[in-house]
Parts: C-alpha cells; sequence; structure tokens
C-alpha cells in the first residue's frame, strides 16, 4: 500500500487528520505542505484501494480526494465510503479541474461537502478544511449526544424492570415471616389455651416470636439502607463490647438453634478491647450474618462466631458449615438485590438480597472492610475489619475503605 502520515518535527497537531487522495505526487506535496504548515495531520494515498485501507484503519477526519484517478475514480470512492455507515458522516473536498455544474451536481449526489478547484489556493483550500471540520465536530458531538441518550434511555428501561422485580422480591420476602405470625396466632386461636401444654405454647410463641424479629430486621434493612447509601445516618460511637453484643445475638437464636439442630458458639473474647463504633449498627450487621448464616446450614451443622485483634483493628468471623455461595455471585454478593438459587429446595440464597448490603453499608460508615470465603458445599465466613479507636471522622460520611473480597 503507498501512503503514510506526516508532521512537523516537535509538533503536535490539535486540528485533526487530513487524507490526500491524489494520483499526482506534486499535487499531494503542495496540500501536505499548505496542511502541514496550518498544525494538521497529513495522511497520503495514491488511489482509491490505497485510500480505502488508510480510511480503515487510520479514521482520518477528511478526506482531499481528486476526481480524475485511474482504476477508482474519486467520484466512486466518495459513493463507496457514503454508503457505509461507519463512514457514512466522513467529510470529502473534491479536488477538480472540472467546471461543468452537471460533474459537480453529480458528486453532490455521491455524497461530497464541498468542492477545491485546481489549480489549489492556499487560503481557499484552508478555509474550505476549517469550516467542513467544524461541521463535523459537530455531527461527531450530535453522535455521541445520540449514543449517550440511548445509552441512558436502555439503562432507564432496564432499571424499571430491575425496580419492579425486585419490589415483587421484597414483598415476597416480607410476606414469609408475616404469614408465619399469622399462622402461629391462628394456631392459638383455634386450640384451647387452657389445654396446650406449656411446651407446644412455648414453641408456637418462640416462632412467632422469631418471624417478628426477621420482620422486623427486614423493614429496619430497607428503611436504613438509603441513609447508609447517602452517608445520612448519625453514628453514635461509643465503645462496643463485642462479646456481650455477639451474646446478646447469639440467645436470640438460641431457640432456632435447639430446633434446627444447628450448633451456635460465641467465641469471641469477654477480654477483647472494645471498638470505637455504633453499637446499634453493629449488632444488627451481627444479627444479619447469624440468620444468613441459619438459613443455609443444615441440621447437625455448626454457626461459630469469634473475633480477633489485628494490630490497630478487630476482626470478627461469622462462619457456618452450609451450602456456601457460588462462585460466580461471590464478588457481587454485597451489592443491592443480588440473589441466587440454593440447590437445597431451590430456595432463595438472600432473600431480597439487602440484609449482606446493610451490613456493608453499616460496616463502611466505620472506616471497615468486610469480605468473605465460601466454597460451595464447604460453608462461608465472613470477616468484618473495624479500627478500634473509630472511623477518622465521627460525622456522617465518615472515610469508608469499602468492601474487599479476599
Amino acid at each position: 500500500m503507498s501512503h503514510d502520515s506526516a508532521m512537523p518535527d516537535g509538533q503536535a497537531s490539535d486540528t485533526g487528520s487530513v487524507l490526500v487522495v491524489h494520483d499526482d505526487q506534486r499535487n499531494v506535496r503542495l496540500m501536505e505542505s499548505i496542511l502541514r504548515s496550518s498544525g494538521y495531520q497529513v495522511l497520503k494515498a495514491y488511489n482509491g484501494e490505497d485510500a480505502l485501507q488508510v480510511v480503515e484503519n487510520d479514521s482520518p477526519d477528511l478526506l482531499l480526494l481528486d476526481v480524475m484517478m485511474p482504476k477508482m475514480s474519486g467520484f466512486e470512492l466518495c459513493q463507496r465510503l457514503k454508503g457505509r455507515y461507519q463512514t457514512r458522516l466522513l467529510p470529502i473536498i473534491m479536488v477538480t479541474a472540472l467546471n461543468a455544474l452537471e460533474d459537480k451536481v453529480q458528486a453532490l449526489e455521491y455524497g461530497a461537502d464541498d468542492f477545491l478547484s485546481k489549480p489549489i489556493n492556499k487560503v481557499e483550500l484552508l478555509a474550505k478544511v476549517r469550516s467542513v471540520l467544524r461541521v463535523k465536530g459537530l455531527q461527531d458531538e450530535l453522535e455521541r449526544k445520540k449514543s449517550e441518550i440511548e445509552a441512558a434511555n436502555l439503562e432507564l428501561v432496564r432499571m424499571q424492570g430491575f425496580k419492579e422485580s425486585m419490589m415483587q422480591m421484597v414483598v415476597h420476602d416480607l410476606k414469609n415471616p408475616l404469614a408465619s405470625i399469622m399462622g402461629n396466632i391462628q394456631l392459638i386461636q383455634m386450640q384451647n389455651v387452657e389445654m396446650m401444654s406449656p411446651a407446644r405454647l412455648g414453641e408456637l410463641l418462640q416462632r412467632t416470636q422469631e418471624s417478628g424479629r426477621q420482620l422486623m430486621r427486614m423493614i429496619l434493612n430497607i428503611l436504613q439502607i438509603g441513609k447508609l447509601e447517602e452517608r445520612k445516618m448519625p453514628l453514635r460511637l461509643e465503645p462496643v463490647p463485642l462479646h456481650k453484643v455477639v451474646q446478646e445475638n447469639v440467645d436470640e437464636m438460641m431457640g432456632l438453634s435447639a430446633r434446627d439442630g444447628i450448633l451456635l458458639e460465641n467465641r469471641v473474647s469477654p477480654d477483647l478491647p472494645a471498638p470505637r463504633a455504633d453499637r446499634e449498627l453493629v449488632s444488627r450487621v451481627v444479627a444479619n450474618l447469624l440468620n444468613n448464616a441459619f438459613k443455609h446450614t443444615p441440621s447437625g451443622g455448626q454457626v461459630i462466631v469469634d473475633a480477633q485483634r489485628d494490630g490497630a483493628r478487630i476482626t470478627l468471623t461469622v462462619s457456618d458449615t452450609g451450602e456456601g455461595i457460588p462462585e460466580e455471585l461471590q464478588p457481587r454478593i454485597f451489592e443491592k438485590f443480588v440473589a441466587g438459587d440454593s440447590d437445597a429446595g431451590r430456595r432463595m440464597l438472600f432473600d431480597s438480597g439487602l440484609g449482606l448490603t446493610f451490613c456493608r453499608l453499616a460496616v463502611d460508615c466505620h472506616g471497615g472492610r468486610i469480605w468473605l470465603r465460601s466454597k460451595p458445599g464447604e460453608g462461608t465466613t465472613v470477616f468484618i475489619s473495624l479500627l478500634l479507636e473509630g472511623p477518622a471522622d465521627a460525622k456522617p460520611g465518615s472515610t469508608s475503605a469499602g468492601a474487599t473480597a479476599a
């Protein structure tokens, strides 16, 4: 192929690139000299086939195209370029010695943007190149805006469908504990309480209480995720005794532990230093993680909470021997509304996907980190790292390290 590019030494062009297509090297050198002196990058081709290759490889901003060339005329090349979607907006100035009106009309019909008559006049050449490139810049901007609008429209359509499906999922998740509460109350109403054994009555009340806690936890997650995302939730910082906070949540789960045959253990040492944090948020993070672990740990399994000091941080872990998390979901597990099917009974793995999102946002607001390790069939461990001294900024919007996968 016979083409090259040329620029003045040490000079960078910011005015665009021009492809000069002409079979006469003297005319090419003349136009190249004029254009280079004005800062344009110049590409050259000496026939139509070479020009097509240069357009394909280098995407020039403008063509100066001679009408009379062997093999493929300028008219034919113009028609081919304007007929392709990718190059339909590429501006073309026809360079011609022809003065006949019908020739110019024909060039316009093929899509030429302007004409330049031989012999070449420097002032006219530069004026027409600037004018055509200015129009091309506006066309490029319109194309870019069009693409942005189309992409935004597609995103709006996607988000609307996403919103509707997520609303159905959230409503479905809220209905489950509510149905359990109503069912247990109905059982108590249908039976003679005086004739009911204390053990049976206690079991129904315990299940009702567990469902009530689950319902309240889900409602609080929904209400507070927005505030946490916008950093509008104030943190009430105080030393948080992790052993005590964990034990409170473990005690609430003991009935479920006994009923489902899952060993639940608090191994957090009472002597562990207390990180400076919002006690209520930390407690709810632990509750969400325990609830998620129990849902996916079979009878005979175990859920263990532990914590260790790591320099200026405390790392809390919640481990289970459950079904684990599919590998493809792990990088996105703390995102909002991420859910998947469980192998056991095709249950949803994470309800509406808000519990773990709440955990991530709550930890983020403390300048902490949250991540997990999981292997399908072998269980999951969630890690929470909190600064002992608390977040650097106690106000909403405090420094956040974000969620990090390990």
